[in-house]
């Protein structure tokens, strides 16, 4: 569930899901320019993370993807 993640600390708040440290290292705040790059490629944003999702190349579809979290609360 990603309801409400935007605004929250990277790697927190997710009724316990076993983060990786590397998404834990990361720090931060999932905000317009953290979520961008994460959904660019994840395996970027966080070196060693364990996500399998190999991001979205098209900017439009991220943009989209974004205002959908922001608006989901």
């Amino acid at each position: 569930n990603l309801n409400g993640v935007v605004g929250e600390a990277v790697a927190t708040g997710r009724g316990g899901f076993a983060f990786s440290d590397a998404l834990k290292a990361k720090g931060g705040t999932w905000d317009d320019a953290s979520l961008d790059a994460w959904l660019t490629n994840p395996r970027a944003f966080a070196a060693g993370n364990k996500m399998t999702f190999a991001g979205i190349s098209d900017a439009q579809q991220r943009a989209d993807v974004i205002a959908y979290l922001k608006a989901a609360k």
